[in-house]
């Protein structure tokens, strides 16, 4: 009995010793100052003002960084989806991948860019930005937007945030607008 004592002692020793926090090795441990601050994997976020859902963001992989310049990182494939006042799902945008910068209430996506208004017309650029505080999206880029009677080339484009109204510069080519069009400038009346 003693003998089962004693190495039953010798093996909580040897545990006991094994689970230890070496607090100088721990502090040896590279920690990279640029890193992510948190990963999370399969996320969906949505926003909601006054009660309404406004829209809808969903990312493969999504890394929030700190430091001097807080953003955050959406990888693997990111979707944005904005609704309605119904609170129905509308206009889809979809890219590779994107940026937001929560300070300057900004979201960027690159990457093979695609974004779908509820009349079906189909905007591809590489790169996008959503201004948040002026709820516009632009870009500098060659953009193409295909709609149901013909295809429109140019060299930036700013719209609404849903792509329900749209300007695109320096167009290519040669465009029928009826007055209803959702390219056609606004009615001012006259």
């Amino acid at each position: 009995m003693t003998v089962r004592c004693g190495v039953a002692l010798l093996a909580a020793a040897c545990l006991a010793g094994a689970c230890k926090n070496d607090l100088d090795r721990v502090a040896a441990m590279d920690v990279v100052d640029n890193g992510p601050e948190r990963i999370t994997t399969q996320a969906e976020y949505t926003y909601s003002d006054s009660g309404l859902v406004r829209n809808r963001v969903r990312a493969g992989t999504v890394l929030e960084f700190g430091g001097q310049k807080p953003h955050t990182e959406l990888r693997d494939g990111v979707e944005l989806t904005f609704f309605g006042p119904d609170g129905r799902a509308g206009s889809r945008l979809t890219a590779r991948r994107g940026e937001m910068e929560p300070g300057a209430h900004r979201m960027s996506v690159m990457d093979h860019v695609v974004f779908v208004n509820l009349q079906g017309e189909r905007l591809e650029t590489e790169m996008l930005s959503w201004s948040q505080d002026s709820n516009k999206v632009f870009t500098d880029r060659p953009v193409k937007i295909t709609r149901s009677t013909d295809i429109i080339y140019g060299q930036g484009l700013d719209a609404a945030e849903d792509f329900s109204r749209y300007t695109v510069r320096r167009v290519t080519g040669m465009l029928d607008i009826d007055r209803s069009d959702t390219l056609a400038p606004a009615n001012t009346g006259r």
